[in-house]
């Protein structure tokens, strides 16, 4: 196996990953905790269930490092033919996304401390929850989820005009150029309806389908090029 095909499966495996993390992190209305955004009722369900945040910090962790491989991965493949700033700029967001997954996973794992707040004082134990909440939903979580949309679309766009990558996996990106429209609704720069917020949140396993199709376009294009050059090069002559 060459090294752009380890590269490959480590890319599709970020990209499976993102999608068990979605679907943890959507475990409580399955589970019979409905009202999450009562963190009484949160806490409960961490209080019932603490394996599936300790899964998802696994499960983050590991997809970390696989990112940290598909970044480095797509650059060695685009490196050839795009423009060098435009491609480390690229990288580069591909990493930070790799650091808030490692931020976020490390947090979740962190649910024993949180439940122990809980049992010295319920306020407490609220007041951290929301604290928590808003540290990985809403902060690492959505930066990783967002710099995560910018290097798809980022390695679309040069993979398009460099014809690097095939047109359909380019075309693909636009599911998470449309993730990045919703990063503007705070500032009043989107006139979507509300009802988009749907749409916005298909994205997130949108994403993950595109980093999975990366990985297997990765898999299938054959060996790295001046694989074979090589070999006859340190054939006995």
């Amino acid at each position: 196996m060459t090294s752009r095909q380890i590269g490959g499966l480590a890319t599709t495996l970020s990209g499976a990953l993102g999608a068990i993390w979605f679907w943890l992190e959507t475990a409580p209305p399955r589970l019979g905790f409905d009202d999450t955004d009562d963190p009484a009722v949160s806490l409960a369900y961490l209080h019932d269930h603490p394996d599936i945040y300790a899964q998802i910090g696994l499960v983050l962790l590991v997809m970390t490092i696989a990112l940290i491989v598909a970044a480095f991965v797509a650059h060695d493949l685009l490196t050839a033919s795009a423009d060098a700033t435009a491609l480390r700029v690229v990288t580069a967001v591909g990493l930070l996304a790799a650091g808030c997954l490692f931020m976020h996973g490390v947090i979740r794992l962190g649910v024993q401390p949180l439940l122990y707040i809980h049992g010295l004082d319920p306020a407490w134990g609220q007041s951290a929850y929301v604290a928590v909440q808003m540290l990985t939903v809403h902060g690492f979580g959505q930066a990783a989820i967002t710099a995560l949309c910018l290097w798809a679309v980022g390695v679309s766009v040069i993979g398009w005009r460099t014809r690097s990558l095939p047109a359909w996996l380019a075309i693909l990106g636009l599911v998470p150029a449309l993730r990045l429209l919703g990063v503007l609704g705070p500032l009043g720069l989107s006139t979507l309806p509300d009802a988009m917020w749907i749409v916005f949140m298909a994205t997130i396993p949108g994403v993950m389908v595109w980093t999975i199709a990366f990985g297997l376009v990765l898999m299938l294009r054959g060996p790295d090029p001046g694989h074979g050059a090589a070999m006859v090069t340190q054939a006995p002559g």
